[in-house]
């Protein structure tokens, strides 16, 4: 009798420890794919999770069918072995292409499209790995396939030097674990989708400023100019008139002056065609001496005394930033100085903008304060597309802009 309860009581106790380890195993690899930020990352994470946490000693992704993109490109396998005495030679083991499984192991989970649990994995046929399995004393093998979006994405195999039971929990178990992954990939699928409509209208803004500048520089800039020559034709020949009509004939004449100016300078911040022209140390050279003039506001500018080949994309980001900066200096800071540091080196770009003004609405900082206007977050979001990262901070006196754009090729200094 008393045998009797010790083994229900040795059961009982398996069972809970077993849901213990699952419900841990769940929560891992749920944090896991919510961390990562790439899909090979989320692999990574949530196979290094999971061997933390139920002590396997071997993981591995099978990638299927890279045709059908996972959204970017991935490796055809990825492993992660736990650290232990053997680890170093597991890595040789895999890289020496020693480790692998046949052909009948996958098979079986891209036919089922189902998770399985292989107590003792030595003795399955099909699997051309049992001479190392045996040798590095890995027992058991669980298969779980991935499926995103109804599609068969990749495979991922378990190895564990414990005995591993073969039944239904372990099953809902991997079931569980591979809709967390399926999730994290829908989601990356869908931030990349996004990201990719944002570039999208950024672009189709900048095009569209281009094209508004072109038209106000060349059509409606041009108008007003004959315009005014028509005004100043009339006011040499109306010696006839009135004095109040030449008063308001020269007043008019005036009036088209100032709108004209008006218009060139809109158009020259819209799109400055020296962006094309020269590129963007030229452009913000002659848009921060504007900038003074219109302001008052004395710039200290510190650029790189030649220019840099670098993307296009960059080019209008660096110069978006500077502008957007500029004029919030001018709009909040009531700052008399601004200091403007462009630096090039070492595969980035670091802008920093600095005032001495009145800081941040409450002394916030950060990454990016909650109250924000929104050319900061049109800032904020030109330079997360060109993959760099932005941060105001407060100083002693004012406020320090900071963004830092990463080059994908090393850009030269042109006639260096």
């Amino acid at each position: 009798m008393k045998t009797e309860q010790d083994y229900r009581r040795k059961l009982i106790k398996e069972c809970l420890r077993k849901e213990d380890l699952c419900a841990r195993l769940l929560r891992a690899v749920a944090l896991a794919a919510g961390q990562a930020e790439s899909i090979k990352g989320t692999f990574e994470l949530c196979l290094r999770r999971i061997c933390d946490t139920t002590g396997w000693a071997l993981a591995h992704v099978r990638i299927l069918a890279q045709s059908d993109s996972l959204g970017e490109r991935l490796p055809t396998d990825i492993w992660h072995v736990a650290s232990g005495e053997r680890s170093q030679d597991i890595h040789a083991a895999i890289e020496s292409d020693q480790f692998r499984s046949g052909p009948a192991w996958q098979a079986k989970i891209v036919r089922t499209v189902r998770p399985f649990v292989l107590p003792e994995v030595t003795q399955q046929p099909g699997f051309a790995g049992i001479d190392v399995t045996r040798h590095f004393g890995l027992r058991s093998a669980l298969g779980m396939p991935v499926v995103v979006s109804d599609k068969l994405k990749a495979v991922c195999e378990f190895f564990s030097q414990a005995f591993v039971r073969s039944d239904s929990l372990w099953e809902e178990v991997l079931a569980s674990v591979s809709a967390a992954i399926a999730g994290a990939i829908e989601r990356r699928w869908f931030e990349q989708a996004l990201q990719d409509l944002r570039t999208k209208l950024l672009n189709l803004q900048d095009d569209e400023r281009r094209r508004l500048a072109r038209e106000l520089h060349d059509t409606t800039g041009q108008n007003i100019s004959l315009v005014i020559i028509n005004l100043d034709s009339l006011e040499r020949e109306a010696e006839g008139l009135a004095p109040a009509a030449r008063e308001r004939l020269a007043e008019s004449g005036e009036l088209a002056r100032r709108s004209l100016q008006e218009i060139r300078t809109f158009s020259y911040l819209l799109h400055p065609p020296l962006l094309d022209e020269l590129g963007v140390i030229a452009a913000l050279r002659t848009f921060v001496e504007g900038f003074s003039e219109r302001s008052g506001i004395h710039v200290d500018l510190d650029l790189p005394e030649h220019p840099l080949s670098i993307p296009r994309d960059l080019e209008i980001t660096i110069f978006r930033v500077v502008q957007e900066s500029l004029s919030n200096v001018l709009k909040h800071s009531r700052s008399s100085k601004a200091k403007v540091h462009l630096d090039f080196g070492g595969g980035r770009i670091a802008i920093r903008v600095q005032d001495e003004g009145t800081g941040l609405p409450g002394g916030e900082s950060g990454p990016l304060p909650r109250r924000i206007g929104v050319g900061i977050a049109s800032m904020h979001e030109r330079v997360k597309q060109c993959g760099g990262q932005l941060t105001l901070t407060p100083r002693n006196r004012g406020t320090q802009l900071a963004v830092t754009l990463p080059i994908p090729e090393l850009a030269k200094a042109v006639g260096a």
